[in-house]
């Protein structure tokens, strides 16, 4: 349901859309959980639908995918602004552990304790024959 909240268009099609082509990706290769959502902030700058929709504008959404079971079981995560420099270039900058992600969100995540503490050092690469279709 994260789509249907206001989204600047370099966050929709630059970091959050790599996120979705690395699911899409993933997918084929092995069983995933993807879980996401927001993480609303202080920032009533961006509120631009509250008068017309009553909807506010998160300032961050987040996304986390797990694959793998039992002790090869592997998480990524990213909390992601809701902003013009969200692009796919700088989508490593993004980058939490389920921890972090747990601590910022209050959400418990349903990730292995041991997977919660790592903090890849970059996004999960597409492979290169990927159909993204």
């Amino acid at each position: 349901m994260t789509n249907i909240l206001p989204q600047t268009s370099q966050m929709n099609r630059g970091a959050w859309l790599l996120t979705e082509e690395i699911i899409e990706c993933y997918r084929d290769i092995d069983e995933l959980l993807v879980m996401g959502g927001v993480i609303w902030g202080s920032n009533t700058d961006n509120d631009l639908f509250v008068t017309s929709h009553g909807v506010r504008t998160p300032d961050y959404f987040y996304k986390v995918i797990v694959r793998g079971m039992g002790q090869n079981e592997r998480a990524i995560a990213w909390i992601v602004p809701n902003t013009t420099d969200a692009t796919k270039k700088r989508l490593d900058d993004y980058l939490v552990s389920i921890d972090e992600l747990e601590q910022r969100t209050g959400e418990i995540m349903p990730v292995a304790d041991y997977a919660k503490h790592d903090k890849p050092s970059s996004s999960w690469l597409v492979p290169h024959q990927c159909n993204k279709s």
